[in-house]
């Protein structure tokens, strides 16, 4: 039988971690349920990729504890992590170049989807089908990293981590990831994004956390975080001051 806390899809407790004297995370907690979009911020150095490195099993954590879909994977490899739900996308895109869009999705699905029921859903979902015969060097930057969202949902994941979705994307394209995000992505799984654009954040997040010098500076519904006074004070000069 779960306990209470276990409703949540995902959970991070108390996680620090340390590199020699340098410590990159210091008690970050947080819980995202089903069905939410959850947005990580922070200036440079503020321990975001420290953060999903850690949750997604490259490096285990100094101290604390992640959950998911109610169990402790702390001491767990990223393979297990996947096997139970946690899929990544990554800021830099890791396309094979002489494979298509649907070479791609067949390799993703891990003979998860025999007839390709699910692989032609979700090149669907994702707005991808037209393109499935075309090599991937031969898409847009925005279409290449649609593709990798599509190859993450592909492993059917209870939990997304999106890194940094919209990096080095024209204003059209970003406008087409957060439409995927808004209006489709959140009906397929409960999501992670680390993301540099505030605009983003404001129109995609159900909740925000903010990550100042490795803790977290503040939580909540997206309006409220970003007129924080300390949250503005911290993007001076940056993405959230313009």
């Amino acid at each position: 039988m779960r306990s209470p806390e276990d409703r949540y899809v995902f959970r991070v407790e108390g996680i620090s971690k340390s590199f020699g004297a340098f410590h990159a995370l210091n008690d970050v907690s947080l819980e995202v349920s089903a069905g939410e979009i959850r947005a990580i911020i922070g200036p440079n150095g503020a321990g975001k990729t420290t953060f999903i490195n850690i949750v997604s099993g490259v490096f285990g954590p100094t101290r604390g504890r992640v959950w998911l879909d109610g169990e402790d994977v702390t001491g767990r490899p990223a393979q297990h992590r996947a096997r139970r739900g946690l899929a990544r996308t990554f800021q830099i895109t890791s396309l094979f170049p002489g494979m298509t869009v649907a070479e791609h999705m067949h390799l993703a699905s891990r003979g998860m989807d025999a007839d390709g029921t699910r692989r032609s859903a979700l090149l669907h979902l994702t707005g991808l089908e037209a393109l499935a015969d075309r090599e991937v060097n031969t898409l847009s930057h925005g279409d290449q990293r649609i593709l990798e969202i599509a190859m993450a949902l592909a492993t059917d994941p209870k939990v997304l981590l999106l890194d940094e979705p919209t990096a080095g994307m024209s204003i059209a394209e970003t406008d087409r990831m957060i439409g995927l995000i808004q209006d489709r992505l959140r009906r397929q799984v409960c999501a992670v994004i680390i993301e540099h654009d505030m605009n983003v954040v404001n129109q995609t997040a159900d909740q925000v956390t903010v990550l100042a010098a490795g803790a977290v500076a503040a939580s909540g519904i997206p309006g409220d975080v970003l007129r924080d006074p300390f949250v503005k004070e911290l993007y001076l000069g940056s993405a959230a001051g313009h």
